[in-house]
């Protein structure tokens, strides 16, 4: 034992990689492998919170596009990608923010939990209506961690 905790450990590869930035982070592929099981984590967290039943659910690299098109930050990727790279994006985006203290796990849940209750997710809902409040959910998260971002950075 080192005595540094993982958490740390994963925030010294964060220095590292030179991920300092959530530009960056977007653009680190292996930084989204790690976003990957996150996003899908706090989406199931959510989900089973908005249910009252355990769920284990995998949100969709459409959605999660959508998600950053609807926070207005689509901006911040690299262009010309599918919504499969923009997803990609957006899990990096969301390992960066946790692994720099933008929030906790469950405070994603809760933020994510919240939008899903105001956009009636659970509910009898069209599979174009679920998958637009799902993606609106994930936009306030994503925007949490941007605003987050823009804090750490003028401090």
């Amino acid at each position: 034992m080192t005595g540094v905790s993982t958490f740390e450990e994963l925030q010294a590869i964060l220095e590292a990689e030179g991920i300092h930035s959530i530009e960056a982070a977007m653009r680190h592929k292996e930084l989204a492998k790690l976003g990957d099981p996150l996003t899908n984590l706090l989406f199931s967290l959510a989900i089973s919170i908005q249910t009252r039943r355990f769920e284990g659910q995998k949100v969709s690299g459409k959605i999660l596009a959508a998600a950053l098109r609807l926070a207005e930050l689509r901006h911040l990727a690299p262009s010309r990608l599918d919504a499969h790279g923009l997803g990609d994006c957006v899990e990096a985006m969301i390992a960066y923010g946790w692994l720099r203290g933008f929030f906790t796990i469950p405070e994603a849940a809760q933020i994510l939990q919240e939008q899903f209750l105001r956009a009636g997710v659970g509910t009898k809902q069209s599979k174009a209506e679920r998958t637009e409040s799902i993606a609106m959910g994930f936009s306030a998260l994503i925007q949490h961690i941007w605003e987050q971002e823009q804090f750490s950075s003028a401090v």
